[in-house]
C-alpha cells in the first residue's frame, strides 16, 4: 500500500505548485526611477500605478536613489504617476506585456505663479474656462466616460463658448489637426434629432452639442479621459496660435506613452522595456541620453537689470502648450516636439518675442533671452 501511494503523491505535488507559478507569470515587475529635470534622483516621491482614472494597483515612496519597484497584473495598460511637493506631477503610460520593464519619470519644479494683476485678469478668467488638465479630470466627482464628457461636464464653456456665435470648429491632438476622420456612427442619430429641434425652434437655433461638428465629437469620444494631459481651447477671437485653423480650435495634449490614431482613438504604446536585469543599465543610459536633448533649457532675463524673470509664458505657437519660467528665470522645453517649433514668449509689462527653436540631438545648448519693456 505504501509503495502504491508514492507515485500518486509525486504526481500531486507538481499540480499543487502550478497555481503559484501561474500567478507569478501573470505579474509584471516594474522598476520606476524618478529624477528631476537635471537628472538628479528624487527621493520620497509618491509613486503609484493607476488603472483607469481612480484605481490604484500598486505604489509607494522612492528610495534615496529615486527608485521604486512595484508589481502589476500582466496584460493591462497602466499609468505610472509620481508626485512630490514642490514638483509638477509626472506620469508615464506603459503596457504590462513583459516579465519586467524599467520606466523613467521626470519631475519638473512647480513654477511660482505671480499675483494676478489687472492686465491679465481677463486672460486668467479665460484660462479657467478654456483649460482643463489631468488633475482636474482625476479629482472630478462626476463620472467621466470619454474626452467629450470632459468638455461637457467639466468645461462646458468650451462647448457653449463665452463669445456668442464663436463655437469650436477644429480639433488638434498632440499638435496635429484632425481632419477627414471616421465618424462615430452612434453620434449620427442624436445629431439628426438636434438639427430637427433647431429647425423647429428657429428663434433659438442650435445650442450646446448641436453647434459642435461630428468630427470633433468623434475624436473626443475616442479619447480615454485618463489619457489626457491637458485640453486648451482657442476661441474665434484668439490669435495667439500661429497656425492655419488655430482659432475656434480645441487642443488636446495626451500623456507620455499615449498615442492617437483617427478611427482607433487614444491608446498606450509599448514603451521600451528591459527583459533581463543586465539590460537595465544600458536602457537607463540610453534613456538619459535621449532626455538630454529633449530637456533643452531656456532662460529669460530682464534687459535693464539682468535679473531672471519668473512667470514668463513660454508657449508652442502651434499646439498652444506652454510652461512658465521659475524663480530662476528658466524653463524646460520638454513639451516641444522634435524638430523646428516657434515659441511665443510673453509676460505683462514686456514686449512679446517670437523665437524659432530646434529640438534635436545636435541642438542641446541652453537658450538665453532678454526681455525688454516697451518704450
Amino acid at each position: 500500500m505504501r509503495t502504491s501511494l508514492i507515485p500518486t503523491l509525486s504526481l500531486l505535488f507538481p499540480l499543487l505548485a502550478l497555481p503559484a507559478t501561474a500567478a507569478a507569470q501573470r505579474e509584471t515587475l516594474v522598476r520606476i526611477r524618478v529624477v528631476d529635470s537635471a537628472g538628479a534622483p528624487v527621493s520620497n516621491a509618491d509613486v503609484s500605478a493607476m488603472h483607469g482614472l481612480a484605481t490604484v494597483v500598486a505604489g509607494g515612496p522612492t528610495d534615496s536613489l529615486g527608485f521604486r519597484t512595484i508589481t502589476v497584473p500582466r496584460g493591462g495598460d497602466y499609468e505610472a504617476v509620481a508626485r512630490r511637493i514642490g514638483y509638477q506631477r509626472g506620469e508615464q503610460f506603459f503596457l504590462a506585456a513583459l516579465d519586467s520593464l524599467t520606466l523613467r519619470i521626470v519631475l519638473r519644479v512647480a513654477p511660482r505663479t505671480l499675483p494676478t494683476v489687472a492686465v491679465t485678469a481677463e486672460q486668467d478668467v479665460k484660462r479657467r474656462a478654456y483649460h482643463v488638465d489631468a488633475d482636474d479630470i482625476a479629482s472630478s466627482k462626476r463620472p467621466i466616460i470619454d474626452g467629450l464628457d470632459v468638455l461637457t461636464k467639466l468645461r462646458p464653456d468650451i462647448i457653449y463658448s463665452r463669445v456668442p456665435g464663436c463655437n469650436a470648429r477644429y480639433v488638434w491632438v498632440n499638435g496635429r489637426r484632425m481632419s477627414l476622420v471616421p465618424i462615430n456612427e452612434a453620434l449620427i442619430p442624436k445629431a439628426r434629432q438636434q438639427r430637427r429641434a433647431a429647425s423647429i425652434l428657429k428663434h433659438i437655433g442650435p445650442t450646446g452639442l448641436a453647434t459642435v461638428n461630428l468630427t470633433i465629437q468623434s475624436v473626443m469620444t475616442s479619447i480615454h479621459p485618463e489619457h489626457i494631459e491637458e485640453i486648451n481651447y482657442a476661441d474665434c477671437m484668439d490669435t495667439t496660435v500661429d497656425a492655419v485653423k488655430g482659432n475656434s480650435a480645441i487642443f488636446v495634449t495626451l500623456k507620455p506613452g499615449v498615442a492617437f490614431e483617427p478611427g482607433i482613438g487614444s491608446f498606450v504604446v509599448d514603451a521600451a522595456a528591459s527583459t533581463t536585469n543586465e539590460h537595465t543599465a544600458s536602457y537607463e543610459s540610453a534613456d538619459a541620453k535621449d532626455l538630454t536633448y529633449r530637456n533643452r533649457l531656456l532662460g529669460v532675463y530682464d534687459e535693464s537689470t539682468g535679473e531672471p524673470v519668473a512667470g514668463v509664458e513660454v508657449a508652442d505657437s502651434t499646439s498652444g502648450t506652454f510652461a512658465l519660467t521659475t524663480s530662476t528665470g528658466t524653463v524646460s522645453l520638454l513639451f516641444l516636439p522634435e524638430g523646428m517649433s516657434t515659441l511665443r514668449i510673453r509676460k505683462a509689462g514686456y514686449a512679446e518675442i517670437r523665437l524659432p527653436v530646434v529640438i534635436s540631438p545636435r541642438d542641446t545648448l541652453p537658450i538665453t533671452l532678454v526681455l525688454a519693456k516697451p518704450k
